[in-house]
């Protein structure tokens, strides 16, 4: 077939385009509207046991959920108003504010898995450091916070709203049809050198660094948990609950790469005109594609925690209600249990309860 037969087959029509612009739009409001419910179930649970303030993951477990009901709930008015408007009025504050709002938030994600790893591997490396302070998650979170907006915040100025008919890798093949369609706006980046300093930036200070010392992170902590474990200075039921965190806590990691990877890869290729040799209907549906994978992350939460911890399983089903955070129960009705604990911190036995 001949690459002029290949283009014809790919080219994408003003109904087809408008089909696929309803379908992400629904789709995405679906998505939103289910994340919240599932992260407000999430944070309740978490706090009618009482757990989030027991230690600093437990706190960032918690806090992801945060992040991502507050990603929904600032990213819905913006989205909704770029599905219904056609006009071609170049004002970009919507899509400056969409861009700022989930690329904090994806930060902020990344940033919180990496604070995650950290006191994982200090609890492998230093099972006996002092009681977190009080004050100690809500300082760090700020910092998130602070991380994740200066990452974000160059990406304000190189956002602008632009109708499908008007990105560049559509131009060589637009048709009179598509000239005069009226299809919902899209976000895309400035293709200079502003458009590309902020993807690369965010791309490399909110995904790439983040991701590398996760990964290192959770290594380093394979290595202690096996070392200590094979030298006896913990035991068998310790290394493997502290071993059961970490891969809980890797999966969690995982999701979120997967759900924000993309979109931050693609944009800073698109930025360069890295995509300029992919047919126009490819680039447009991967673009989506990755815009409704953000919405996908934390809904897959709830399984990874009812697989990992019973106690939240039973808690999500409404089986035990009045159940007290830490199995402290249990600890009271079977002394021998709480003797076999006294050689693990006191913060990542109390991280049992979600961890």
């Amino acid at each position: 077939m001949s690459n002029s037969g290949e283009a014809d087959i790919l080219l994408m029509t003003c109904e087809t385009a408008k089909q696929i612009a309803k379908m992400s739009e629904v789709t995405v409001f679906c998505l939103i509207v289910l994340g919240i419910f599932i992260n407000a179930t999430v944070c309740a649970v978490m706090l009618l046991n009482k757990c989030v303030l027991k230690n600093l993951s437990n706190f960032f477990v918690f806090h992801l959920s945060v992040a991502d009901l507050i990603f929904r709930l600032l990213t819905v008015g913006p989205v909704i108003y770029l599905s219904t408007v056609y006009n071609t009025d170049k004002s970009g504050i919507p899509c400056k504010l969409l861009h700022f709002f989930s690329s904090a938030c994806g930060a902020a994600f990344f940033v919180s898995l990496v604070v995650i790893s950290v006191d994982v591997y200090r609890d492998a490396a230093s099972p006996l450091k002092g009681v977190m302070s009080p004050r100690t998650p809500f300082l760090v979170v700020l910092g998130v916070w602070f991380y994740a907006a200066v990452c974000s915040g160059p990406l304000m100025y190189s956002a602008q709203s632009v109708l499908y008919t008007e990105i560049p890798e559509v131009g060589r093949n637009l048709t009179d049809e598509l000239k005069n369609c009226s299809v919902p706006k899209l976000c895309d980046f400035y293709r200079n050198w502003s458009g590309q300093l902020s993807t690369t930036l965010y791309f490399v200070m909110a995904f790439l660094v983040p991701l590398v010392i996760m990964v290192i992170l959770f290594l380093l902590t394979c290595v202690h948990l096996r070392r200590d474990y094979k030298s006896g200075a913990i035991s068998k039921e310790t290394a493997n609950a502290k071993g059961k965190v970490t891969r809980m806590l890797s999966v969690l990691s995982l999701g979120v790469v997967i759900c924000w990877g993309p979109t931050a890869l693609i944009s800073m290729l698109r930025s360069y005109n890295g995509l300029a040799d992919v047919a126009p209907d490819i680039v447009l549906i991967l673009a989506i594609s990755t815009e409704l994978m953000k919405f996908m992350n934390s809904l897959f939460n709830p399984i990874i925690f009812a697989c990992y911890i019973p106690n939240f399983r039973k808690d999500w089903f409404g089986l035990c209600k009045n159940c007290k955070c830490c199995g402290k129960a249990k600890d009271v009705e079977n002394p021998s249990i709480r003797r076999r604990q006294v050689i693990q911190s006191t913060e990542f036995r109390d991280s049992q309860t979600m961890m």
